[in-house]
């Protein structure tokens, strides 16, 4: 029997298919969505040059 999912991966697991599902539905409208920004590392980047600006 699998395990149950924990809080976190319910949540995680949810973003993925809400992602999923608007992208797809923006193909079939025949939009293209912007790619986020920034990524995983530059997003850090980012926080840790705020942390250090604020002193937190």
């Amino acid at each position: 029997m699998p395990a149950k999912l924990t809080d976190k991966q319910k949540v995680t697991l949810w973003q993925q298919h809400r992602l999923a599902n608007f992208l797809a539905s923006c193909r079939l409208e025949g939009l293209q969505p912007a790619e986020p920004a920034a990524g995983d590392q530059t997003a850090e980047q980012r926080l840790d040059a705020l942390r250090r600006q604020y002193g937190r």
